[in-house]
């Protein structure tokens, strides 16, 4: 601790205070750095210059704080920044003993009416209804993870720069009393509109209502709030539009939702004079009354880092013929844009600036519902293009074109990631079946791809998921994908019977392998090539009635899981001879009755899971029931009778794993 505190005093004073503020937290906490960088705005702690915004000096800040070790296990976003961090438990006592009493981050009633920062997380949050704030009359910042542990005494705080008032059902009138209030979140509220005095706050700065998806509407005297510079709407569905004329809000840096309107005011030409950053989510582009009005929002001057545009399909529009030149006009700044999603897109072909050279940061991009469409835009041409979710477009036939019109398509030689949706006449991944077209791809996500010929040779493919209808074209070409490590099929109710022969013999480095809702599979003399798994997991299916032989050959087995095999009998005595195996679940397997005597041999089996499988449950009661001998030396056994069904596994839903990696959810999806 002294040399902790050495480091310390060597610090700037105007990073001592930054540091001191962290106690706030509770030891162990993974915290966002945004987060903390606005804690500090709005507490003053960081001012602008004239060189640099208060974003940009709060970042500095924080890397300052890094590069002399305050913080540690950084976690960074799908985009290589820097999210999430933590803080030694060292480093954390260090803070506490520095800010003794001002900052408390509270696990016991308040110590002292000095308090200036307080946060309230853990346990004990549950009973601080019963805190009294009357006595802090100077209490700046009061952070708490949770509604029911929001005592009404806070609005009485007068003196509050930053509150977190999260999953509140409804919110106080008298909210306009913090007339100093700079910070205000109010995520995953439950209520439908604010009260109109949450307008008086002047000095509001920040207000995020991120998750309020009950929220409908937005005062119009929002406007009045000449401070605020980020308004946070992600995943605000309900909401039917801003407050009009929100250009009138001239510091206004960030704003994540633009509901388009009808009216004057509401209109998309009210982006014109906003100089906006980080992300936007442009909604209801089929309201737009003329191309002059998109070109009128000056999309370009945007320094958009993540930008989503959305036509609703539930609403005529007005401009079907002129829907292509809208989006020619929304071209944001390219030097910015790191991930772009279009939703809904009702024109026959993209734009050209989305595959322009210039947008050199794009790394993800996702276009959802854009039927009309028959090509891609020339996605080879972008250069850091990482990640590609394509869903929703019935004519699309192939995701790369040879010989598009307008130049050459160019390999996606930067693409590592890969979802194909609900894509009905989708033949190949190229037109020509050539191979190397994906040569870093390591994800790719198949969902209801029904007549998809099979895949080209992509040597780096590690993750292959395959879900919905699919042939068997698409079966045996899996044998080409020698990097294969995951294989996840998932309700492929029909057409997966068993795997042809010659699929599994060179997936030498295959480790997990995941059949969920398949209903006529079955295990097949294939699975004796699987001498590398590590885990096996088979779930909803009919057909099998025992583990086939071939499944002995797989030593290297640590984890194994059947669950909702209704005609599954018996368990072979060979089972024994999986000398790895560390867990094994048995679920929802009703004519399983006994376990075999070999289980005895498994001494590496530390967890022993067994559900709904009554008879099977009673043999393996403790002490008394008659299989209870074979098991009892496993370390952990849980034996439950469950009325419904478990998810996928321990940790999982029963969705097999699936996963879209991308930072857009569009609504009607």
């Amino acid at each position: 601790m002294p040399a902790l505190r050495l480091s310390y005093l060597n610090l700037p004073v105007k990073l001592r205070q930054c540091f001191s503020f962290c106690a706030l937290f509770p030891k162990d906490e993974i915290i966002s750095k945004k987060f903390l960088i606005d804690l500090w705005m709005a507490n003053g702690f960081i001012s602008s210059n004239a060189m640099l915004q208060t974003e940009d000096i709060g970042n500095e800040v924080w890397n300052e704080l890094y590069w002399r070790s305050f913080f540690q296990d950084i976690e960074h976003d799908i985009f290589g920044k820097i999210e999430k961090f933590k803080m030694h438990d060292l480093v954390h006592d260090l803070a506490q003993s520095i800010t003794e009493e001002v900052n408390c981050c509270i696990t016991e009633p308040i110590p002292s009416n000095r308090i200036r920062h307080l946060s309230i997380y853990g346990r004990k949050s549950r009973v601080v209804g019963s805190i009294q704030l009357q006595g802090i009359k100077s209490l700046k910042t009061f952070l708490t993870p949770t509604s029911h542990c929001s005592p009404p005494q806070v609005l009485k705080c007068h003196s509050l720069r930053v509150l977190d008032f999260q999953l509140l059902k409804e919110l106080s009138s008298s909210i306009f009393r913090l007339k100093h209030l700079r910070y205000l979140n109010l995520s995953w509220g439950k209520f439908e509109a604010l009260p109109k005095s949450l307008c008086k706050l002047l000095n509001l700065v920040i207000l995020k209502l991120d998750y309020c998806q009950s929220l409908k509407r937005l005062s119009g005297g929002l406007v009045q709030l000449k401070a605020l510079q980020h308004l946070s709407l992600n995943n605000c569905y309900s909401l039917l539009r801003l407050p009009q004329h929100i250009r009138m809000l001239d510091s206004l840096k960030t704003l994540t939702l633009f509901v388009v309107g009808k009216k004057r005011g509401f209109l998309l030409e009210e982006l014109g004079q906003m100089n906006l950053k980080g992300d936007l989510y442009i909604k209801h582009l089929e309201r737009l009354k003329s191309v002059m009005n998109a070109k009128e929002a000056n999309m370009s001057s945007k320094h958009v880092n993540n930008l989503k545009l959305s036509w609703e399909r539930n609403e005529d529009s007005q401009l079907q013929g002129n829907v292509e030149k809208i989006l020619e006009e929304l071209q944001p700044h390219s030097q910015q844009l790191q991930s772009l999603g279009v939703g809904g897109y009702t024109g026959a072909y993209f734009p050209q600036w989305m595959s322009s050279p210039s947008l050199k940061y794009l790394t993800h991009l996702e276009l959802v519902d854009c039927n009309n469409c028959l090509n891609l835009p020339l996605l080879g041409k972008l250069p850091s293009l990482n990640s590609l979710t394509v869903c929703n477009m019935s004519h699309l036939k192939y995701i790369y074109e040879e010989s598009c019109i307008g130049g050459v398509a160019g390999d996606y030689t930067t693409v590592k990631f890969l979802l194909l949706e609900k894509l009905p006449d989708l033949v190949r991944l190229s037109r020509e079946d050539r191979d190397n077209i994906f040569p870093c791809l390591s994800t790719l996500q198949i969902t209801e791809c029904p007549i998809l010929l099979g895949l080209p040779s992509l040597p780096s493919l590690s993750d292959l998921r395959v879900r919905g209808k699919c042939n068997q074209h698409l079966l045996s070409s899996i044998h080409k994908q020698h990097s294969l490590e995951t294989i996840y099929f998932n309700d492929n109710n029909e057409e997966l019977t068993c795997f042809p022969d010659g699929m599994l013999r060179d997936l030498t480095s295959l480790k997990r392998l995941n059949i969920r809702r398949c209903q006529k599979f079955n295990l097949s003399e294939s699975f004796q090539y699987l001498t590398c798994l590590e885990k096996l997991v088979i779930t909803s299916s009919s057909k099998i009635e025992g583990l086939h032989e071939a499944l002995q050959h797989m030593t290297a087995l640590n984890s194994l899981e059947l669950r909702n095999l209704p005609n599954l009998a018996s368990l072979p005595d060979w089972l024994g001879n999986l000398g790895l195996l560390q867990e094994l679940d048995i679920l929802h397997c009703p004519k399983l009755s006994c376990l075999p005597m070999s289980i005895q041999c498994l001494t590496s089996l530390k967890s022993l899971r067994i559900c709904s499988c009554s008879e099977l449950g009673k043999r393996c009661k403790e002490n008394t029931g008659e299989d209870w001998q074979k098991i009892a030396h496993i370390q952990c056994i849980e034996v439950q009778n469950c009325r419904t069904l478990f998810g996928g596994g321990r940790g999982g839903g029963d969705g097999g794993g699936y996963y879209v990696s991308s930072p857009f959810c569009f609504q009607h999806q």
